[in-house]
């Protein structure tokens, strides 16, 4: 699995489990042939954006979380500032929009604290 397309089929896979669905189950939801699902959950296949819709729609999450294509944590320096960001933001991936925004409201404080001191 590499570039972007491995990127959005981690995404489906990541999403897909969350829900609790095989492969199988979300390749019927979403109206596509289940091995052609494998294919792009393993960045074999580069899927059309009408059946990443279909996918999304199937995993009722929004287009945007599935190509979303953060980086992988591992691809950034632990010493650089922009690099921790995104491991955040990769980690914030497979979350839900209320984890999502319990994070973010976190992080808020916790910069609006730093900045009092």
């Amino acid at each position: 699995m590499s570039g972007i397309a491995g990127l959005v089929g981690e995404n489906i896979r990541l999403l897909r489990k969350k829900r609790g669905l095989s492969q199988e189950q979300l390749a019927l939801r979403a109206d596509i042939n289940a091995s052609y699902m494998g294919q792009v959950e393993r960045g074999e296949k580069n899927p059309t954006i009408d059946v990443l819709s279909k996918i999304a729609f199937a995993l009722q999450t929004p287009l945007e979380r599935i190509v979303n294509v953060v980086p992988s944590p591992d691809a950034a320096e632990d010493t650089d500032d922009e690099g921790y960001a995104t491991k955040v933001a990769h980690q914030m991936n497979g979350l839900s929009l209320k984890e999502q925004e319990a994070v973010y409201k976190f992080v808020k404080q916790l910069v609006q604290f730093k900045e009092i001191q």
